[in-house]
């Protein structure tokens, strides 16, 4: 196994800090606090790690009136984690962005995606959007890495990541299913979501973080 860092904004979140307190092997995990709006944070949150998994990302359920509170978070905070990655000369980086930031409103007909392809950010919502441009500016950061301290770097873009969690609430994927299960949405929806559990999306990313055969 894995000796794991994790970060948390703030490990006075009971709720949260006691879920990760009982994780399995968690003699094996410590927890530092770090901010995705603060980038002098993340250097020592890398420094010692030999590989980094950026995973967290702003996901509300409601509409956002400013589209840049999830942006500026999704977009800054990439980049601060790369550049700590980079500064740390860390073996590889995987990167947790999603299928939202290859698809377009109205090509949902669409069967097969490629490197090539990008959400449109002239008609995508805010959320869209941000890992969208998170990801293209994860990219344009690599590319322009010195070899001297370049990593590789993984991309993996899941869609709707549902399954076994360590907290009941607080959480958008399963705030979701919730409020559909309750009653609280005024009806019946007619919607539809490419679903991936979440133990594939995990086991994922230590396949890339492992093989060669996955790097940029």
């Amino acid at each position: 196994g894995y000796k794991v860092r994790g970060t948390v904004r703030s490990k006075k979140d009971k709720k949260k800090m006691n879920a990760l307190k009982e994780l399995p092997h968690k003699e094996n995990l410590e927890i530092v606090e770090a901010d995705l709006l603060k980038p002098e944070t993340w250097n020592e949150a890398v420094k010692g790690c030999q590989y980094v998994m950026h995973v967290a990302s702003p996901f509300p359920l409601d509409h956002v009136k400013d589209e840049n509170s999830i942006i500026k978070p999704a977009v800054e905070g990439t980049l601060a984690v790369l550049k700590a990655a980079a500064q740390n000369h860390v073996k590889g980086v995987v990167l947790t962005s999603s299928i939202v930031a290859v698809q377009s409103l109205g090509n949902s007909s669409k069967k097969e995606y490629t490197e090539g392809d990008w959400a449109d950010l002239d008609t995508v919502p805010a959320y869209n959007k941000s890992k969208a441009m998170a990801e293209k500016a994860a990219w344009d950061f690599y590319n322009k890495l010195d070899s001297s301290v370049r990593f590789k770097l993984t991309t993996i873009l899941p869609g709707l990541i549902m399954g076994p969690a360590l907290i009941s609430t607080d959480f958008t994927s399963g705030e979701i299913i919730r409020q559909l299960l309750v009653g609280e949405v005024p009806a019946i929806p007619r919607v539809n979501f490419g679903i991936v559990d979440v133990r594939n999306v995990a086991e994922a990313h230590v396949a890339a973080m492992e093989s060669p055969q996955s790097d940029g």
